[in-house]
């Protein structure tokens, strides 16, 4: 598989997003289907609210470098590349939808942190109703999509394919030179102390030649 590097924003923007999604959704199905206490339940809405708002601005510059930068069909791929391809820019659209259906279905004004509030931008009784229930289906289908997601990255992993290796932000060790490299490039790279002192190649050896006669063993290593 023929694959190009990431580029440091399109990982920071990756590893954002994921936090947030993970964090939102989490949170979300956790106070809707489990008894909380109703302070726990309105302060999880508050910041999820306004994470998500802040959010959006965001999503769009990750939309934007994926399509743009990340998107290379010069790129060879099987049938499989082709479907996780699919799979991958599908959870942009739904998440989209999650976030366009989260503003319109707010029938009070949108709190920001405390810092900015604006109105809803629907009033409609009916509409908002359809919004909802369009929000908590988006929401069901982008978990679905994250754990299958989620999935193929163990699958790849356990099958040798560092995906993981290429959303890290760790830098490459310097590899040697191809023809083995100078002894000082080794201590660049090295964590063993150096000897400052200018070291000497060491004298060939020449092995002695076959004494019909050898030498005597000496006296201290004589087994007798």
């Amino acid at each position: 598989m023929n694959t190009s590097a990431y580029s440091t924003s399109q990982k920071l923007l990756h590893w954002v997003s994921a936090v947030i999604i993970v964090w939102a959704l989490l949170s979300g199905f956790f106070v809707a289907v489990f008894s909380v206490p109703a302070s726990v339940k309105a302060w999880v809405a508050f910041f999820n609210v306004s994470l998500t708002t802040l959010y959006i601005p965001v999503f769009v510059l990750r939309v934007y470098c994926s399509f743009a930068h990340g998107l290379d069909f010069s790129i060879k791929r099987t049938p499989q590349e082709y479907m996780a391809l699919l799979v991958h820019k599908a959870m942009y659209l739904v998440l989209a939808l999650v976030l366009a259906t989260g503003v319109l279905m707010m029938d009070r004004p949108i709190n920001v942190f405390n810092l900015v509030s604006f109105g809803p931008f629907e009033s409609d009784p009916a509409r908002i109703a359809l919004y909802t229930r369009t929000h908590v289906l988006s929401c069901v289908a982008l978990l679905l999509m994250l754990v299958l997601h989620i999935g193929a990255v163990v699958m790849h992993e356990r099958r040798g394919k560092r995906v993981l290796a290429r959303m890290s932000f760790k830098v490459a060790a310097p590899q040697a030179e191809a023809n083995g490299g100078s002894f000082a490039s080794f201590n660049a790279t090295s964590s063993a102390p150096t000897n400052s002192a200018t070291m000497k190649a060491p004298m060939p050896f020449h092995p002695a030649k076959c004494q019909k006669n050898p030498p005597a063993v000496p006296a201290i290593l004589d087994p007798t």
